[in-house]
């Protein structure tokens, strides 16, 4: 029986741990529970998210372009709901905003740009199969 290096031991491990941890660090949240987090606690919120690539999930609101020409889905807890948070695709993808209608649940991956009272900024958002 030939023996395996302890070198490959040590890389196979740390690699099946690093996957471990990036899919952990991928659980999806909704809009609405990302708010009240960031209400209950704006600074362990901030801490936790800010940043950080995330899977958000929501009820589309609205769909359009920003003031800076970037294209966006606003995303609430309710197809006739307060505006909990924007997802900022890439400019390229300007024509996937027709694959989005209001009251249509939705799941995007993206960073947490912004997190604050007035508004949760999900940018290089893309979406979830």
């Amino acid at each position: 029986m030939r023996k395996v290096p302890p070198a490959l031991l040590l890389g196979f491990t740390l690699l099946v741990i690093c996957f471990t941890i990036s899919d952990a660090s991928q659980e999806v949240i909704s809009a609405y529970d990302l708010r009240q987090a960031y209400n209950a606690n704006s600074e362990v919120t901030r801490q936790q998210y800010l940043n950080k690539t995330i899977q958000i999930k929501g009820v589309v609101v609205s769909k359009g372009m920003s003031r800076y020409l970037t294209p966006n889905v606003e995303l609430s807890d309710r197809k006739d709901g307060p505006v909990l948070a924007i997802c900022v695709l890439p400019r390229l993808d300007m024509n996937k905003l027709s694959n989005y209608a209001p009251g249509q649940n939705v799941t995007f991956s993206g960073r947490v740009h912004a997190l604050n009272e007035n508004r949760i900024i999900i940018k290089e958002s893309k979406a979830m199969e």
